[in-house]
C-alpha cells in the first residue's frame, strides 16, 4: 500500500508516488510450476508428434531412395520378372475343362463311357448340359495328355477342353484314380503347341514362393501368387474321398477358388510342383468343379497334390491304364505318446504302430511283427500313419524296400519284397459303406478270432449312424461272428433297403445294437 506519512515538501509540489511492495517469491515459484506443467501437457506431445512425423518421413524418403537405386540396378524388375517368366512358361499349357452330361429326361440310366476324342454317341446340343468346370495342364505335347482332378470329370458324358488360344476340343478319359483324385485326358496332339514340365515337390519347404494358374469362376488363365504354407497335410475330410484315399497335400495361401481344381501349382522355375485340388473354407473343404454351385471361396488355405505323387500316378494311368501300388500285408495305427512309452521308444521317435501282420504276406516273410513301429521306408521318413501308407503305395511291386523300425526300444532294419495291392488284397467294402477285417487268434490275446470295422466310407449309411474304424462286430443280427467268413455269410441275408442289424462293441467294452441302412436305421 502507498505511504501517507507526512513528508517535507511544499504545497506546490505533487505528492510522491506510492511504492509497490516486492513480488513474493512464492508467487513466482507457482508461476514457474504452472508453465512447466503446461509444457508437459501440451508441448512435449506436440514435439514428439512432430519428431515422429520427421522420423517416418525420413524412413519413407530413405526407402524410396533405396528402391530407386535397386530399380536403377534392375533388381526390382528382375524380382517381378521371375513371376512373369514362370507364368509365361506354363500358362499356355493350362486349359479350361467343361464337363457335360445328358439331361435327366434323356438319360434315365447311368452315364456312358467316353469314346476317343468324343467319337462315340452323337449328342444333339440340346441333349447335353454343362455340369462342371475345372482346369487342367498339358504335360505331353506330342500325345496331347492333360492332367486334371478326378472329381472334375467324374460321371461326365462328354469333356470339352478349351486351349489357351480359345479353341475347344473334345477329350477322352485315359484313366482316373479316385484314391488320389487325379485323372488323365487326351486331346488331339496336333492342336497342342506347348506342354508344362514336372518339378520336384520333395524340394519344397514352407515359405517358398508358388503360383497357381487356372480358371476360377470361368476366368481363364488367372494367376495368383503365394507361398508354401506347409507340406505333408493328410487325414483331411475331403468330399468324395473315403478313408482309403491317399493324401499328402501341399498347403498354400496362393488364391485358389472354385474352377481352379486340376490346374497347376508351379514354382518360380516354371515347373509344375502340384495339382490344385481343394480349398478349406470356414465351414468345409471344397473341391471346386462347379464355379456357380459351390458356396465358398478363397480364405487362405488351398491344397494341391504334390508332383512326387501326381507324376507316378499319371505315368501309371498313361502306360498301364491303372495305378499299381505296393502291398506289404500290414495294418497300422497312429503312434500316440502313451503307446510310444508302452513300447519303450525314445521320446523323439515318430512313426506308425503295426497293428496286424497278414500271415504269409510280404511283411510277415520279412520278419515284421505286431507291435513294431515303422519309422522309414525306402530311406524316406514316415512320421505318421498316413506317411507309412503313402510310402508303401509308392513302392514299386516286385522291388525290394528297406524298412526301418523299432522293436522293444531297439532300432532294426529289414528288406521286404514289395507285393502289389489288388482288390483281393483287402476285404471288399460292403454296399452299406463299410469294410471289416479279421484279427487272427494269435493277435487276440489267445481268444477266438475277432471281426473289426476297418474302413467307413464318408456319407454312407454306416457313417450316418456313427460307425468308425476300430469298433468290434460281435454279431450280425442274432448270429455271433468271429471270422470274416462268418460275417460275410450272415450279412448276405440282408439288403440296404431292409437294413443290416449289427451288435457293436466299443473300446470301453460296452456294446449295443445298431441298424445300418433300412427305413429307420439307427442305434437301439
Amino acid at each position: 500500500m502507498a505511504s501517507f506519512e507526512p513528508q517535507d515538501h511544499g504545497l506546490d509540489e505533487p505528492p510522491p508516488r506510492p511504492t509497490t511492495p516486492p513480488v513474493r517469491r512464492g508467487f513466482l515459484l507457482v508461476l514457474v510450476v504452472l508453465c512447466l506443467a503446461a509444457s508437459l501437457v501440451y508441448g512435449i506431445p506436440h514435439m514428439a508428434e512432430q519428431t515422429g512425423y520427421s522420423w517416418e518421413s525420413g524412413r519413407s524418403r530413405a526407402a524410396s531412395e533405396a528402391l530407386a537405386k535397386l530399380d536403377k540396378a534392375g533388381v526390382v524388375n528382375r524380382a517381378s520378372e521371375l513371376f512373369r517368366m514362370a507364368t509365361v512358361a506354363v500358362s499356355p499349357a493350362v486349359v479350361n475343362i467343361q464337363t457335360q452330361r445328358l439331361r435327366h429326361e434323356n438319360n434315365p440310366g447311368q452315364p456312358g463311357a467316353l469314346a476317343p476324342f468324343g467319337g462315340g454317341p452323337r449328342f444333339d446340343r440340346g441333349d447335353l448340359e454343362t455340369v462342371g468346370i475345372g482346369s487342367g495342364v498339358i504335360i505331353d505335347r506330342q500325345n496331347g495328355y492333360v492332367v486334371t482332378n478326378n472329381h472334375v470329370i467324374n460321371n461326365a458324358d462328354k469333356v470339352i477342353v478349351r486351349l489357351s488360344q480359345g479353341a475347344e476340343v473334345s477329350a477322352r478319359v485315359v484313366g482316373a484314380d479316385p484314391k488320389t483324385d487325379l485323372a488323365v485326358l487326351q486331346i488331339k496332339g496336333q492342336t497342342v503347341k506347348v506342354a508344362a514340365e514336372w518339378g520336384d515337390s520333395d524340394k519344397l519347404a514352407s515359405g517358398d514362393w508358388v503360383l497357381a494358374i487356372g480358371s476360377p469362376f470361368m476366368l481363364d488363365h488367372t494367376v495368383t501368387a503365394g507361398i508354401v504354407s506347409a507340406t505333408g497335410r493328410n487325414n483331411l475330410a475331403l468330399p468324395g474321398m473315403d478313408e482309403s484315399a491317399y493324401q499328402d497335400f501341399i498347403q498354400t495361401d496362393a488364391a485358389i477358388n472354385p474352377g481352379n481344381s486340376g490346374g497347376p501349382l508351379i514354382d518360380l522355375n516354371g515347373k509344375v510342383i502340384g495339382i490344385n485340388t481343394a480349398i478349406l473354407t470356414s465351414s468345409s473343404y471344397l473341391r471346386g468343379d462347379d464355379g456357380a454351385g459351390v458356396g465358398g471361396g478363397f480364405e487362405g488355405i488351398g491344397l494341391a497334390i504334390p508332383s512326387s505323387m501326381a507324376r507316378r500316378i499319371v505315368n501309371d494311368l498313361i502306360k498301364k491304364g491303372k495305378v499299381e501300388r505296393g502291398f506289404l500285408g500290414i495294418v497300422i495305427q497312429p503312434l500316440t505318446p502313451a503307446l510310444a512309452q508302452t513300447f519303450k521308444l525314445p521320446p523323439d521317435i515318430h512313426g506308425a504302430l503295426v497293428d496286424e501282420v497278414k500271415p504269409g504276406g510280404p511283411a510277415d516273410k520279412a520278419g515284421i511283427k505286431l507291435g513294431d513301429v515303422i519309422v522309414s521306408i525306402g530311406g524316406k521318413e514316415t512320421p505318421d500313419r498316413d506317411a507309412v501308407r503313402n510310402r508303401i503305395a509308392e513302392a514299386i511291386p516286385g522291388t525290394q524296400a528297406v524298412i526301418a523300425y523299432y522293436r522293444e526300444g531297439a532300432k532294426a532294419t529289414t528288406s521286404v519284397a514289395v507285393g502289389e495291392l489288388s482288390a483281393a488284397s483287402l476285404p471288399a467294402v460292403t454296399e452299406f459303406g463299410f469294410r471289416v477285417r479279421e484279427v487272427p487268434t494269435s493277435l487276440a490275446n489267445g481268444a477266438r478270432s475277432m471281426v473289426f470295422i476297418d474302413q467307413v466310407v464318408r456319407g454312407s449309411p454306416a457313417a450316418h449312424i456313427g460307425l468308425r474304424p476300430g469298433l468290434r462286430v460281435l454279431a450280425v443280427g442274432k448270429t455271433e461272428v468271429n471270422t470274416l467268413a462268418e460275417f460275410e455269410k450272415a450279412a448276405a441275408a440282408f439288403t440296404p433297403e431292409g437294413g443290416l442289424p449289427l451288435r457293436i462293441q466299443f473300446r470301453d467294452g460296452q456294446s449295443t445294437f445298431v441298424t445300418v441302412g433300412g427305413p429307420g436305421g439307427g442305434s437301439g
